[in-house]
């Protein structure tokens, strides 16, 4: 028997006032976000508010502009934290009502962007402006002892490359291509990436794996074009002459224009400037050897820890410090340690919902992740600062809610910091000036306050990878900064309307802001959708070089 669509009537009374408020544009961000978890997860609210706004559209489309007045939802006095679709910002409608009404309508169907089952049925609510995407097509996997051939061509473990060339003085580099084929490259050598598919070495050693899923990858040399048929071989090219081994399977070699010729295992060929390829002696050439490689990532690793180790000791002594957390826990419910000395377990934090995972060490450290939406660590840190330093290194998966925390004081008071980062990829900082005043410009927003902005980041490139964030609060000096990786990024004054010099922490959450002490159960989604390490908080406003120098020391191998 068929049933009868779901009407709005027959939705609970909280769901018919977030239409409305919707409709009406007067939804606040809380109800937004409660929205569209409930749209998530009820098949009967899309549907209605389907045909909700197709109504509201179609009635508001007929009605004559003078009747602006007898909606005053649509008047000057709206309140600033009206949240719209689908850039989830808030902005102030002074539109005349058609517009209105057709905007409201556009916005809804962007968000309301449904995909249909292969059934036929109602697929799942996603907002569909723009698909998302990145740039690359291949990753930096290893790093040995690398030494670049000139300025702005260094690169760090982790980092996405697209079309572009690579350029190694000395060292060795992984190269890992998004079809699947791995390089490794020998110093001094200059590698031109076309795609993932594809590249060309016109100086150095390199030796290819290339898996089945890969087969067909191309490397080009001077005057020659090697198609790799699911093997591993070398090519080595100095002064535009070439050398290609093949040590498994077989590679299709075209030198100049020769005829193709199929290279099997053992085989050794070598390319000239001018000329025909010619025959030549199997293991001529020292290529990479990658079992020896293994063994040095091993050694390094272990190094590397070691060296963190020594500076997590130096470090939980230096007095500046109101906290240092490195998130690791030897069983799971332990108490997260400050390491600051003298020990003090009262500033310890307490995890909940943030479960133990690999750390930038794995096997050796652990780091704690922020995934579901109820993930925090809880801490109380008591006194009164003159300055704030916030050092961590993090693994930001995603940017998928509006506000991802860092670190978050309880009830954002007078004094109390707020550090996260915006949905752009941009850090914000900001230390409430006083509470019981309204904000500038937004004055249902919280009290007098100003946030302090970078410039972008993150993007979804870097996703996975791990990096140490910093921000500086420093009123003596009328300044904020952040910073990247050991490198400041931006530098804002702190105007006099917005100083305070008495600054505070107590009780705050580490990887999100629930605001745990009210008896609403409703709050923001602010968790960070990532993994950190560790985490550093000072009472001081630490310089630029001590920044680089907390990077240098506790970063892991070429990060």
């Amino acid at each position: 028997m068929k049933t009868d669509p779901p009407r709005f009537h027959d939705l609970s009374q909280e769901e018919q006032d977030w239409l409305d408020a919707y409709v009406n544009g007067t939804i606040e961000a809380p109800a937004f976000a409660a929205l569209q978890d409930r749209m998530m997860e009820r098949p009967a609210l899309r549907a209605v508010m389907r045909r909700y706004l197709a109504l509201d559209h179609h009635l508001q489309s007929d009605c004559a502009a003078d009747d602006l007045a007898a909606r005053p939802w649509l008047t000057a006095d709206e309140p600033d934290n009206i949240t719209t679709f689908p850039q989830q910002r808030r902005i102030r409608s002074l539109l005349p009502l058609a517009a209105a009404a057709g905007l409201a309508f556009l916005l809804g169907l962007a968000f309301m962007q449904w995909r249909g089952t292969p059934n036929g049925g109602e697929g799942i609510a996603t907002v569909r402006d723009k698909e998302p995407s990145a740039e690359g097509f291949a990753v930096v996997k290893r790093l040995f002892d690398p030494e670049w051939a000139g300025p702005g061509t260094r690169h760090r473990e982790g980092d996405t490359l697209g079309k572009e060339s690579f350029r190694l003085q000395s060292g060795t580099a992984e190269i890992q291509f998004f079809s699947g084929a791995t390089m490794t490259v020998q110093g001094p050598a200059e590698i031109h990436l076309r795609s993932a598919w594809e590249a060309t070495c016109t100086d150095g050693i390199v030796r290819m794996q290339v898996p089945p899923a890969a087969r067909g990858f191309r490397l080009l040399a001077p005057g020659s074009e090697i198609i790799d048929l699911g093997t591993e071989f070398g090519l080595e090219v100095r002064d535009g002459k070439g050398h290609v081994e093949v040590f498994e399977g077989e590679i299709a070699l075209r030198h100049q224009k020769e005829v193709e010729r199929l290279v099997k295992k053992g085989a050794a060929w070598g390319l000239p400037v001018e000329g025909s390829a010619t025959p030549a002696a199997f293991g001529n050439v020292t290529f990479p050897d990658l079992g020896q490689l293994d063994s040095r990532a091993i050694a390094q690793n272990r190094d590397d820890f070691d060296r963190w180790q020594a500076h997590r000791d130096r470090l939980a002594a230096d007095p500046r410090l109101i906290a240092y957390y490195t998130f690791d826990r030897d069983e799971p419910g332990a108490l997260i340690p400050n390491l600051t000395l003298p020990r003090d377990t009262e500033l310890d934090g307490a995890a909940v919902l943030a479960d133990p995972v690999d750390g930038r060490w794995p096997g050796l450290k652990s780091a704690l992740e922020f995934h579901r939406p109820g993930s925090r660590v809880r801490v109380n840190l008591p006194g009164e600062f003159s300055a704030f330093t916030f050092a961590c290194w993090v693994r930001i998966d995603s940017l998928d809610r509006w506000y991802n925390a860092l670190f978050m004081g309880d009830g954002y008071e007078t004094g109390e910091p707020h550090w996260q980062i915006r949905d752009d990829g941009a850090m914000m900082l900001s230390v409430m000036v006083d509470d019981t005043k309204p904000n500038p410009g937004a004055p249902n927003d919280a009290g007098f306050h100003r946030v302090y902005y970078s410039p972008p980041m993150w993007d979804r490139s870097m996703s996975g990878r791990w990096l140490h964030l910093a921000s500086v609060f420093d009123p003596a000096n009328r300044a904020v900064s952040h910073y990247v990786n050991g490198e400041r990024i931006h530098r804002q004054e702190i105007e006099d309307r917005f100083l305070i010099e008495t600054l505070r922490i107590g009780n705050a959450e580490i990887g999100n802001w629930g605001q745990p002490f009210r008896e609403d159960p409703t709050f923001a989604i602010r968790n960070l959708n990532g993994r950190m390490d560790e985490l550093a908080i000072f009472k001081t406003a630490l310089g630029d070089q001590e920044i680089a120098r907390l990077f240098e020391q506790s970063r892991a191998g070429h990060q």
